[in-house]
Parts: structure tokens; sequence; C-alpha cells
């Protein structure tokens, strides 16, 4: 790990509850914080999380059978590579992203960061360039997009985060894991472990309720991180086609006698 300091952060935030110990089976020692740079192909095992996943570093290149009932999260941080699954081959550059549901291999010259959600099916998605800042306001003057939306309330995304020059976030958490690279800029990553570099290539892990911090000093971050589910999206019960459906001047929301069962 590349740490810089070993400030804490409960000097901070007194007003902040520190996370308790969620994980009392370590499946190879991968259910804590983990920050690294981009330097060797890698998996993590999250699979004891309440939203079980896998992280894989790929250099240039992977194959991922028995995983059907799966679907991963893609992010092109260096150079390009070929993606191949039932779904086709596609072409897929720097600073693209894509969501892919079953078996896939990755051939090229490159480094991808995959992140999978385990027993979920999502839809097969291309996507990319990410664009220089996010498009919804978010803490601190930092600014976020979603990439790839959860297709109902609480299913996974994947997210970009901007984090401006001069900006330290506020110690936050976050109920669910969260898997991230950084595509570009520096600052670093303030955990109760110390302070972490944070540049092109960086990849990192935070478990479940783990204190944590962005901060871009001199220059800019953007940030690619997955999340394994979502407290926002469409449901039964509210989506635009349901919602924006009218009888006369009532939407079909509100009339259950022709309302789907």
């Amino acid at each position: 790990m590349q740490q810089v300091t070993t400030t804490t952060l409960q000097e901070q935030v007194a007003n902040i509850a520190l996370e308790s110990e969620l994980f009392s089976i370590s499946i190879q020692s991968e259910q804590k914080f983990y920050c690294q740079q981009f330097l060797e192909a890698r998996k993590l095992d999250y699979t004891m999380a309440n939203h079980p996943s896998r992280a894989y570093w790929v250099i240039d290149s992977i194959e991922v059978n028995e995983s059907e009932q799966d679907t991963h999260y893609l992010f092109v941080s260096e150079g390009e590579v070929t993606l191949k699954s039932c779904n086709g081959e596609f072409f897929l550059q720097k600073n693209t992203f894509a969501a892919v549901p079953g078996n896939f291999s990755l051939n090229g010259s490159g480094k991808v960061l995959v992140a999978t959600r385990l027993n979920y099916t999502g839809l097969f998605t291309i996507g990319g360039p990410i664009e220089p800042l996010g498009r919804l306001n978010y803490i601190d003057g930092c600014s976020s997009t979603v990439l790839i939306n959860p297709l109902r309330r609480g299913e996974p995304c994947l997210n970009f985060l901007y984090v401006p020059p001069g900006v330290s976030q506020t110690p936050h958490t976050h109920p669910s894991l969260r898997i991230g690279l950084v595509a570009e800029g520096n600052g670093t990553c303030q955990v109760d472990e110390g302070t972490f570099k944070m540049e092109p290539g960086t990849v990192f892990c935070l478990p479940e309720n783990k204190l944590h911090s962005f901060s871009a000093i001199d220059d800019s971050l953007r940030i690619i991180i997955y999340h394994p589910d979502s407290d926002v999206g469409p449901t039964d019960d509210s989506h635009t086609m349901l919602n924006n459906t009218f009888v006369g001047k009532t939407s079909a929301k509100v009339i259950d006698a022709i309302r789907t069962k």
C-alpha cells in the first residue's frame, strides 16, 4: 500500500461513529481496505460482503468462465482491449466503460478494472469516454455522474466522481462496498490506517462503513467507482413509463384497475 502519513480520522470527526468489525470471516484477507497502484494483475474476493462482489485488476487479457449468473462492470484505465461475450465482439479504448452479464474475455494491450456483482444479471452496456466534470452536485464542491444506472432501485451501478483542486471531502462512510480506480489527477485518500496516494492507475476497495475522505490538493481527481447496490432507481410503483402514462388527466400510477399486477 502506498501510505503517506498515519494521521487518523477520529480527531476530525468525533461526531461520526467509526465502523465496527463487520467481517468475522476473512477470505484471503481481502475483506479490508485496499489501495495500491495498478502494477500487476490481481483478484480480490469480497464475497462475504452484504452485496457479494469480486474485483479484478486486468493487464492485457483475462478469460472469465463459470460466471453466467454474474454481471461485470469494466473500466479501461490504459490502452485498448477487445471484449468478447455472448453479445458479440467490441473494441474498448481508454476511459470507456461497460456492463457485461455472463462470461467474457478481454485481449489486447491495456489495463482494465473489473468489478463483478455476483448472482445479478444486468443489461449489456458500453459507454464513454468519461466527461471532465460530474453532472450532479455531490458534497464539498465535488460532482458525480451515474455512468451505468441501476435497472431497479437497489441494484448495482457504476459512478464517476470529480474532486476539484483544493478540496478535501468531509470524512464519511457508505453502507456498502466501494471498488474504484483513479482515472485522472492526483490526490490522497485518508482512512483510519493513514493517508494514501491517489494517482492515475491507483485502485482501491473500501469495505462497508469504512470512514474515508478523498482530497485533491494541487490537482483534480477523477475516479470511477463501482457500487454493488443503490438507493435510487425505478420501481414497479414508480417509473417513467408508468408515471407519464395518462388516462384523461390521471396518471396510471394511481389507477390500480389498469396497473399490471
